[in-house]
């Protein structure tokens, strides 16, 4: 099985989004941000001795705003512009439909089918907090039908963001159990992070196609790690963790670190504590057994990445 990054972010250049936005969202960080095209995802994968990355863009046309800059929001990655840096890394890139379903319902669902039909695309990006409204509007249910008919699944993006017009009230993974209960098919991925992570997990634990995404601790403390892979295995969900990076651009421990690394740390931590190891088996399944089952990603793309830093 390939290794997966299920959390790869497109922003090349300006017009995909205002310095402002990448300044107040890279603030926490220490404010330095990259421009990121295909080859430079691609590049981040080898660092990490990954095979296979989801490409994300964006459409937050609709309610990016700052008092500051009113004119300039538009913080949009075309469908068009990540098929074509995928396309251009075959095998190693794959496309996340990205979508504003309250700009139009209706071209947002056939915009959907187009990214998969046309460009092969693995999964839809749900954006609460960005767009502002709750995860299960029912103005949204024709995007839940769509995705469902077409056996796609959705990431959605839970807990902290440094972007102020963001409201957090959205971005509680609670919100998320109702679609569990309404679909209980549809196949969820939900990023968890701070200061909802417990709440994420329980939320993952309920609905057996919902799956936890850790990329928020690519750049933190393995310790955290741990805690949140054993709070998982306690509940029988440690099966649907799966690796994710957020371009590895975040290190809350210092730069220059490479996200895999924590990860293949967590066994270190284990022995330190005296706690239960992750199984070879089960680190497997994280770092892509899951994901590529969950995605469908091919057999052939296992050993296309880089070797990772010791």
């Amino acid at each position: 099985m390939p290794t997966v990054d299920v959390l790869l972010y497109l922003t090349e250049t300006a017009r995909h989004a205002p310095v402002w936005w990448m300044e107040e969202l890279y603030r926490p960080y220490g404010g330095e941000y990259v421009w990121t095209d295909g080859a430079a995802l691609v590049d981040l994968l080898d660092r990490a001795g990954i095979d296979v990355g989801l490409a994300h863009g964006s459409d937050l046309r609709r309610t990016t705003f700052h008092p500051d800059h009113p004119d300039r929001h538009e913080v949009h990655v075309p469908n068009d512009y990540t098929a074509a840096q995928c396309a251009a890394h075959p095998g190693r890139l794959y496309g996340v439909a990205c979508v504003d379903a309250l700009r139009d319902v209706r071209a947002a669902t056939e915009e959907i089918e187009r990214c998969v039909t046309e460009f092969g695309f693995r999964m839809m990006k749900l954006l609460p907090t960005y767009h502002h409204h709750d995860p299960a509007d029912p103005r949204l249910a024709p995007v839940y039908e769509k995705c469902l008919e077409l056996d796609l699944p959705i990431h959605t993006h839970t807990g902290f963001t440094p972007i102020i017009n963001a409201p957090m009230p959205h971005a509680r993974p609670v919100l998320l159990d109702e679609l569990g209960i309404r679909y209980r098919e549809l196949k969820v991925v939900v990023y968890l992070a701070f200061p909802y992570v417990d709440e994420g997990i329980a939320v993952v634990a309920r609905h057996p196609n919902f799956y936890a995404d850790l990329s928020y601790y690519a750049g933190g403390d393995p310790r955290d790690l741990y805690r949140v892979l054993n709070k998982l295995r306690s509940l029988g969900a440690l099966d649907r963790a799966v690796y994710g990076s957020d371009n590895n651009d975040k290190q809350k421990s210092g730069p220059g670190g490479v996200a895999s690394d924590i990860f293949r740390a967590v066994n270190r931590v284990a022995a330190e504590v005296g706690g239960p190891a992750v199984t070879e088996e089960e680190m497997e399944a994280i770092m892509g057994g899951t994901a590529s089952r969950l995605l469908k990603i091919p057999d052939r793309a296992a050993g296309t990445g880089g070797t990772a830093a010791n």
